[in-house]
C-alpha cells in the first residue's frame, strides 16, 4: 500500500510481543536483583552489628598475638547466634575501671571461677597447683621497659575507625613493682575470671588492684581476626 502503514503479519505481531516481555523480564530480573543485593546489604549490617565487633589494640599488651595498632573483629557475647565458648586461653574483649573511666582492652583468661590461680615474681603462672604451659607469654627483663611502649600506636591509621569517634585513652605502662598487688594463691569467685596480659611487664591486668578481677558480665567478646593492618591479617587462636 503506497503512502501508508503497511500491516503488522500475526508472526511481527507475535515475534514483537516476545521481544517485548523479554524487555520486561530483563527489567523485573534486574530490579529483583537490585533489591535482593540492598537487602543482603541490610542484613549483612544488621548480622556483623549483632555477631561482631571492632576494637583496636592501642598497647603492646598482648606481645605478639595481637600488637599496638592491630584492628580486631570479635566475636560479640551477646550475640543471639554463639560460635565459640569462654573459655582458658580466650582472647577476651573485656571492660574494667580505672581511675573512675570505663576502659576495654583484650586479655588472655588464665582462670575461671573456682580455679586457684598463682604468679611467681617473674610472671610465670600456676593453676590449681600445675604450671601452665604458656608459649605465648614473655617475661622480658623490667629495664628493658620504655615509655615509647605507652603509644597508640597506628590508631590514627586504622580505616574502620569512625571520624567521629573518641579514641579510647590509652593504657599507660606501669613499673613491675605496681602491676602485682595481689595475694596468692587466690581462688576465683562465682562470675569471675582471672586475667592477664602476654607481655608479662607491659600492662596492667588482674594481677593488680587497679585493673582486677574480671566479672564474666564484662565481656564482651572474644577475639577472632586481625583485620588491619594488611600484613598482620590472620585468625587468631586460643592458647
Amino acid at each position: 500500500m503506497s503512502g501508508g502503514i503497511g500491516r503488522l503479519t500475526e508472526e511481527q505481531v507475535r515475534r514483537e510481543m516476545i521481544r517485548a516481555d523479554r524487555r520486561a523480564s530483563r527489567r523485573r530480573t534486574c530490579i529483583g536483583a537490585a533489591v535482593v543485593l540492598v537487602l543482603a546489604l541490610v542484613a549483612g549490617g544488621l548480622v556483623g552489628q549483632f555477631l561482631f565487633a571492632l576494637t583496636d589494640i592501642r598497647t603492646a599488651g598482648m606481645g605478639g598475638a595481637l600488637e599496638s595498632g592491630d584492628v580486631v573483629l570479635c566475636e560479640r557475647m551477646d550475640s543471639p547466634v554463639r560460635l565459640l565458648a569462654l573459655r582458658r586461653g580466650s582472647l577476651a574483649l573485656v571492660r574494667y575501671t580505672e581511675s573512675g573511666m570505663q576502659r576495654e582492652t583484650v586479655r588472655r583468661v588464665i582462670a575461671m571461677a573456682g580455679d586457684e590461680v598463682s604468679v611467681e615474681a617473674d610472671g610465670r603462672v600456676t593453676v590449681n597447683g600445675e604450671a601452665i604451659d604458656e608459649p605465648y607469654a614473655s617475661y622480658r627483663d623490667p629495664n628493658e621497659l620504655t615509655d615509647g611502649e605507652a603509644a597508640p600506636g597506628g590508631a590514627l591509621e586504622n580505616p574502620f575507625a569512625s571520624p567521629d569517634a573518641t579514641p579510647p585513652p590509652v593504657e599507660s605502662v606501669q613499673a613491675p613493682e605496681q602491676l602485682d598487688d595481689m595475694d596468692y594463691p587466690l581462688t576465683v569467685p562465682e562470675g569471675e575470671l582471672f586475667v592477664l596480659c602476654d607481655d608479662r611487664e607491659n600492662a596492667l591486668d588482674s594481677r593488680s588492684s587497679r585493673f582486677g578481677l574480671v566479672k564474666e558480665a564484662d565481656v564482651l567478646g572474644l577475639a577472632r581476626l586481625v583485620i588491619w593492618p594488611a600484613h598482620r591479617v590472620g585468625m587468631l587462636t586460643d592458647g
